[in-house]
Protein backbone atom coordinates (compact mmCIF):
# COMPACT_ATOMS: atom_id res chain seq x y z
CA UNK A 1 0.00 0.00 0.00
CA UNK A 2 1.32 3.00 -1.17
CA UNK A 3 1.97 6.38 1.75
CA UNK A 4 -0.92 9.36 0.63
CA UNK A 5 1.15 12.57 -0.62
CA UNK A 6 0.72 15.38 2.11
CA UNK A 7 -1.99 16.90 -0.55
CA UNK A 8 -3.71 14.03 0.45
CA UNK A 9 -3.83 13.64 4.17
CA UNK A 10 -5.81 15.47 6.69
CA UNK A 11 -4.45 18.58 8.34
CA UNK A 12 -4.47 18.21 12.14
CA UNK A 13 -3.87 20.78 14.92
CA UNK A 14 -2.81 19.65 17.94
CA UNK A 15 -4.90 21.95 20.95
CA UNK A 16 -1.91 21.64 24.28
CA UNK A 17 -3.87 22.28 27.62
CA UNK A 18 -3.46 21.56 30.96
CA UNK A 19 -6.40 20.65 34.01
CA UNK A 20 -6.44 21.93 37.37
CA UNK A 21 -8.25 18.62 39.56
CA UNK A 22 -9.29 17.98 42.67
CA UNK A 23 -7.90 14.35 42.63
CA UNK A 24 -6.03 12.74 40.40
CA UNK A 25 -7.36 11.26 36.21
CA UNK A 26 -6.49 8.32 34.44
CA UNK A 27 -6.51 8.91 30.64
CA UNK A 28 -9.31 6.53 30.03
CA UNK A 29 -11.73 8.29 32.33
CA UNK A 30 -10.90 11.87 30.49
CA UNK A 31 -11.23 10.39 27.38
CA UNK A 32 -14.88 9.00 28.29
CA UNK A 33 -15.59 12.59 29.77
CA UNK A 34 -14.63 14.32 27.31
CA UNK A 35 -16.10 12.17 24.37
CA UNK A 36 -19.22 12.86 26.29
CA UNK A 37 -19.05 16.71 26.69
CA UNK A 38 -18.30 16.71 22.87
CA UNK A 39 -21.37 14.58 22.15
CA UNK A 40 -23.59 16.50 24.35
CA UNK A 41 -22.26 19.92 22.43
CA UNK A 42 -22.20 19.04 18.93
CA UNK A 43 -23.66 15.41 18.14
CA UNK A 44 -22.98 12.25 16.72
CA UNK A 45 -22.15 13.56 13.30
CA UNK A 46 -20.48 16.71 14.60
CA UNK A 47 -18.04 14.54 16.97
CA UNK A 48 -17.33 11.96 13.81
CA UNK A 49 -15.87 15.23 11.85
CA UNK A 50 -13.61 16.24 14.78
CA UNK A 51 -10.87 13.35 14.36
CA UNK A 52 -10.41 13.85 17.95
CA UNK A 53 -7.93 11.90 19.80
CA UNK A 54 -6.05 12.46 23.11
CA UNK A 55 -2.38 11.86 22.03
CA UNK A 56 -0.44 12.59 25.55
CA UNK A 57 -2.09 12.91 28.98
CA UNK A 58 0.29 13.13 32.24
CA UNK A 59 -2.36 13.72 34.68
CA UNK A 60 -1.77 17.79 34.79
CA UNK A 61 -1.76 18.63 31.05
CA UNK A 62 -1.77 17.08 27.75
CA UNK A 63 -2.62 17.05 24.06
CA UNK A 64 -6.02 16.43 21.89
CA UNK A 65 -5.28 16.35 18.04
CA UNK A 66 -8.05 17.57 15.98
CA UNK A 67 -9.30 18.56 12.80
CA UNK A 68 -7.96 21.96 11.94
CA UNK A 69 -11.37 23.46 10.59
CA UNK A 70 -12.57 22.04 14.27
CA UNK A 71 -10.06 23.69 16.42
CA UNK A 72 -12.34 26.19 18.05
CA UNK A 73 -14.84 23.78 18.79
CA UNK A 74 -11.96 21.09 20.25
CA UNK A 75 -11.51 24.64 22.45
CA UNK A 76 -15.32 24.82 23.36
CA UNK A 77 -15.45 21.05 24.48
CA UNK A 78 -12.09 21.46 27.06
CA UNK A 79 -13.92 24.96 28.39
CA UNK A 80 -16.95 22.56 29.26
CA UNK A 81 -15.14 20.13 30.98
CA UNK A 82 -16.81 20.30 34.64
CA UNK A 83 -16.70 17.50 36.09
CA UNK A 84 -14.17 14.08 35.48
CA UNK A 85 -15.79 11.12 37.57
CA UNK A 86 -16.22 12.30 41.05
CA UNK A 87 -13.74 15.34 41.15
CA UNK A 88 -14.06 18.91 39.67
CA UNK A 89 -12.21 19.85 36.82
CA UNK A 90 -11.01 23.01 34.93
CA UNK A 91 -9.15 22.32 31.49
CA UNK A 92 -6.84 25.84 30.22
CA UNK A 93 -5.84 25.67 26.24
CA UNK A 94 -2.46 26.57 26.59
CA UNK A 95 -1.48 26.92 22.91
CA UNK A 96 -2.40 25.13 19.42
CA UNK A 97 0.22 24.30 16.94
CA UNK A 98 0.17 22.03 13.29
CA UNK A 99 2.98 18.91 15.45
CA UNK A 100 3.34 17.51 18.36
CA UNK A 101 6.83 18.62 18.69
CA UNK A 102 5.83 22.27 18.76
CA UNK A 103 3.18 21.90 20.81
CA UNK A 104 5.10 20.00 23.32
CA UNK A 105 7.96 22.16 23.40
CA UNK A 106 6.28 25.40 23.76
CA UNK A 107 3.44 25.21 25.47
CA UNK A 108 3.87 22.32 27.81
CA UNK A 109 7.57 23.00 28.75
CA UNK A 110 6.87 26.64 29.58
CA UNK A 111 3.67 25.31 32.04
CA UNK A 112 6.21 22.66 33.60
CA UNK A 113 8.79 25.52 34.23
CA UNK A 114 6.48 27.86 35.85
CA UNK A 115 5.33 25.70 37.60
CA UNK A 116 8.64 24.68 38.95
CA UNK A 117 9.88 28.21 39.39
CA UNK A 118 7.14 29.91 40.80
CA UNK A 119 6.72 29.93 45.06
CA UNK A 120 3.12 31.12 46.07
CA UNK A 121 4.54 31.52 50.00
CA UNK A 122 5.00 35.17 50.87
CA UNK A 123 5.65 36.33 54.18
CA UNK A 124 6.65 39.83 53.86
CA UNK A 125 6.31 43.22 51.21
CA UNK A 126 7.77 42.32 47.72
CA UNK A 127 8.36 45.33 45.26
CA UNK A 128 9.40 44.19 42.02
CA UNK A 129 8.35 43.63 38.08
CA UNK A 130 4.82 42.19 37.52
CA UNK A 131 5.51 39.25 34.94
CA UNK A 132 2.38 37.81 34.01
CA UNK A 133 -1.09 38.81 35.86
CA UNK A 134 -3.70 35.91 35.65
CA UNK A 135 -7.03 36.08 37.32
CA UNK A 136 -5.96 37.38 41.17
CA UNK A 137 -2.73 35.86 40.57
CA UNK A 138 0.13 37.45 39.98
CA UNK A 139 3.94 36.83 39.12
CA UNK A 140 6.42 38.81 40.30
CA UNK A 141 10.26 39.11 39.62
CA UNK A 142 11.94 40.45 42.65
CA UNK A 143 14.04 42.98 43.09
CA UNK A 144 15.55 41.60 46.20
CA UNK A 145 17.86 38.86 44.22
CA UNK A 146 18.25 37.36 47.78
CA UNK A 147 14.54 36.59 47.87
CA UNK A 148 14.86 34.21 44.41
CA UNK A 149 17.83 32.99 45.14
CA UNK A 150 16.91 31.87 49.06
CA UNK A 151 13.79 30.17 47.87
CA UNK A 152 15.66 29.01 44.60
CA UNK A 153 12.79 29.94 42.33
CA UNK A 154 12.76 32.85 39.08
CA UNK A 155 9.26 34.38 40.07
CA UNK A 156 7.23 35.00 43.45
CA UNK A 157 3.49 34.26 43.00
CA UNK A 158 1.38 35.97 44.77
CA UNK A 159 -2.58 36.72 45.07
CA UNK A 160 -4.32 40.49 44.88
CA UNK A 161 -5.58 39.13 48.24
CA UNK A 162 -1.93 38.54 49.37
CA UNK A 163 -0.43 41.93 47.83
CA UNK A 164 -3.84 43.78 49.46
CA UNK A 165 -2.36 42.31 52.88
CA UNK A 166 1.37 42.85 52.97
CA UNK A 167 0.39 46.57 52.12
Amino acid sequence: MKVLSPTLRDNYRYVAFTTFLEEPVKLHVLQKEIATVALGLFGAVGVSQFSMKIIAFDGASGIVRCHYKHVDDMRAVLASLSRVGNSRICAVVMGISGTIKTATEKYLQIEMKLRRNVSSCVTAPVSGKVVRIRGNEIDIISEDKEITDRADVQFIGITVDDNERLI
